[in-house]
This record gives C-alpha cells, sequence and structure tokens, in this order.
C-alpha cells in the first residue's frame, strides 16, 4: 500500500514540474516554484503517513466525533473568512493555507465508521437509525457547498452514502433519498451559481475550452507520447495543468500506455485497499478501511473522467499526483491508517468477516 501511494507520488512530482515549468516561469520567473513546494509537502506528507501508521486504529473510533466537529468549525471559518483564489482555502500561518474541504472527506469517513459500530442494531430502521447519519452528512456538504465548492460536495456525499450502505444501510432508502434530494439541491446550486450553469451548458454543447485542450493532449500522445517535459498543451493552451487536467499532460507525455499505467497504479490501490479490509479484525476497521479506499477510488474516477470529457469540469484534483498541499496530505494519511489496519491484521478478529443480523439490511462487502 506504502509503495503504491510513493510510486504515485513520486510520479506527481515529476508531472508537476512538467506541466507547471512554463507557467511557474511566466507567473513568478522561476520554473522550479509549484515542483519545490509540492516536493516539501510529499515530504511532510510521507512523514505524517509514517506516524499516522501508528497510532493505534482505536483512537480513531474515539476520536470520530471530535474530529467531525473540528472539520465543521474550520469550514465554518471558510465561509467567514475563507482565503485564496476561490476563497475555499484557510490561510494557517506565513504561506501555508489548508483546505478545509479536503480535510472533510477523510473527516467524514472517520465519523461514519464510528457512528456505524454505534448504531449497527438500529441502522436497518429510518428515524433512529438512517436518519442521524444522514443528517449529519448533509450538514457537511451543505457547509462544502456553500463555499461555494459543488464537486467536492458532490464527493463528500457519495462517501457518506457509499459508507452507510456499506454499515447496512437499506439500498431502497438511499435509492429514494438520493433521487428526491440530488434534483433540488443540484437545481438550487446552478440557480445560486450562475458560472456552474455555464460548464453544464459548454459540456452539453460540446465541452469547455479547458475540455476541448485536454482532448488535444491526450491526442497529441497516441500510444508512447511525445516524451516527458515535452508536451506542447501546457505552454498556455490548456489553463492550470498541473491542478485540475494533469491527466491529459500524462496522456500527452507518456502516451495511452502512461494514462492506463496511472490506472493500473489505481486499481492495485484499490484492490489492496478492499483487501486490508476484508481482512481488518474489527468491524470499525473494516468500515474505516473501505471508506479511505473509497475516496482514493472516487477521487481519481471522477478527476479521470473530467479529464476525457465524460463529466463537466469540475475542480477535484487526482490523488497524489495533482499540485496540492491538502489533498497530497490527507491522502498520505489515509494511506497511514490503512498502515496501522494492516499492522493489527495479525489481531484476533472480533467478529466474523461482516456482522449478520435479522432483516432486510445486511452489510454490505467491500468487494
Amino acid at each position: 500500500m506504502a509503495l503504491l501511494a510513493l510510486v504515485l507520488a513520486g510520479l506527481g512530482l515529476a508531472m508537476v514540474f512538467s506541466a507547471s515549468s512554463a507557467l511557474a516561469r511566466a507567473r513568478y520567473a522561476d520554473p522550479e516554484f509549484f515542483v519545490q513546494r509540492q516536493a516539501q509537502r510529499a515530504v511532510m506528507g510521507v512523514v505524517i503517513m509514517v506516524l499516522v501508521a501508528c497510532v493505534p486504529v482505536s483512537w480513531w473510533q474515539r476520536g470520530g466525533r471530535l474530529i467531525l466537529l473540528g472539520g465543521l468549525v474550520l469550514l465554518g471559518a471558510v465561509l467567514v473568512v475563507g482565503t485564496g483564489r476561490a476563497g475555499r482555502s484557510l490561510q494557517i500561518g506565513p504561506g501555508v493555507w489548508i483546505q478545509p474541504s479536503e480535510l472533510m472527506k477523510l473527516g467524514i469517513v472517520i465519523y461514519l465508521a464510528d457512528a456505524l459500530v454505534r448504531r449497527q442494531h438500529a441502522i436497518c430502521g429510518f428515524r433512529r437509525g438512517l436518519l442521524p447519519l444522514l443528517a449529519t452528512t448533509g450538514v457537511c456538504v451543505i457547509f462544502i457547498a456553500a463555499q461555494p465548492d459543488l464537486s467536492t460536495s458532490v464527493v463528500v456525499c457519495t462517501l457518506g452514502l457509499t459508507m452507510i450502505w456499506l454499515g447496512g444501510g437499506r439500498t431502497k432508502h438511499l435509492a429514494i433519498l438520493a433521487a428526491s434530494g440530488s434534483v433540488p439541491a443540484l437545481a438550487l446550486s446552478l440557480l445560486l451559481k450562475p458560472y456552474q450553469v455555464k460548464r453544464l451548458t459548454e459540456f452539453l454543447e460540446g465541452g469547455s475550452y479547458q475540455l476541448r485542450q485536454a482532448l488535444i493532449a491526450l491526442g497529441l500522445g497516441g500510444w508512447s507520447g511525445v516524451g516527458l517535459g515535452n508536451s506542447v498543451q501546457k505552454f498556455r493552451y490548456l489553463p492550470e495543468p498541473h491542478t485540475d487536467f494533469v491527466f491529459a499532460l500524462i496522456g500527452e507525455e507518456l502516451g495511452l500506455l502512461g494514462t492506463l499505467s496511472v490506472v493500473g497504479l489505481f486499481a492495485a490501490l484499490t484492490i489492496q485497499g478492499l483487501r486490508i479490509a476484508r481482512q481488518a479484525p474489527t468491524y470499525h476497521s473494516h468500515l474505516l478501511a473501505a471508506g479511505i479506499t473509497a475516496i482514493f477510488a472516487t477521487n481519481a474516477l471522477l478527476n479521470t473522467w473530467v479529464a476525457t470529457g465524460l463529466l463537466p469540469t469540475t475542480g477535484l484534483p487526482l490523488p497524489f499526483i495533482s499540485y496540492g498541499g491538502t489533498s497530497l496530505l490527507v491522502n498520505l494519511a489515509g494511506v497511514g491508517i490503512l498502515m496501522g489496519i494492516s499492522r493489527d491484521r495479525s489481531l484476533p478478529r472480533s467478529f466474523d468477516s461482516v456482522p449478520e443480523r435479522e432483516g432486510p439490511a445486511m452489510v454490505r462487502r467491500p468487494w
């Protein structure tokens, strides 16, 4: 697990340097501006990963509610004193920013893993079991959507529903709530944020300027790519190529073989995460491992779909690879938690794979 994460992070450093060098030279007169900062965050992330791996998994269960509360406080602070280009970050020191919405991806998984254990015998019921968990997830989603950050709010909502489903929530309940709640919420968001309407319209009409340039980059790459560092699209054609559309630059410079290799690395990471979840010694660590794996898989899937024109343009990073400090630190911390769960596999199992309960709602296996 750690090796896969480090390979992806190393590839990310190479691609961030290649994709951002022209932009950094034009904007800051330093072609290494972005990669130096990403390298510092990568080193910090590896240290965090190692430290988190040493934390007993039971601590995450005891601290689930406190972690969620802290995340909500940070999200509330963003609405009041948010900084950065989109106003979604908090400055915590000279030249140091964090993005609380990225932290909440991990926070909601940690909280729900604990909450589902506490409510495992009531999850079949709607009012006492399902509704409180959905309400908590909904509050997090509303805070993030208000920044505004529609794409991350969709990811957090998806993670929340996935966790509840894995924990035994009835498929019928979740499907009805998702269908009845998503349409009005999306309509309200589009009404309040005109730029989202523009993105959706551009997508339906054939794609935005960014997407067209991304598809050109993928097409230029062919089978083997134009070579690392030889991208043409990074020279002011594809805006911010080191963040949302870094996958397109991988396709241009490393070709179809490079993009398939990246997809393969994420597939291997997902399989390894689900294997850790399956072999987890406790029900809590089982849910926690599955939820963290879902973070990696969901973000990677949505980012690659956007870069290939299957979804409208969003601001989601490609895990471990895109430029962005908070995202990289959170992902490496998640790997650290998975390493801690994997370390505990030798302990006696306190449940037989998954707890079986009477009634139609059964706990789903994450594999």
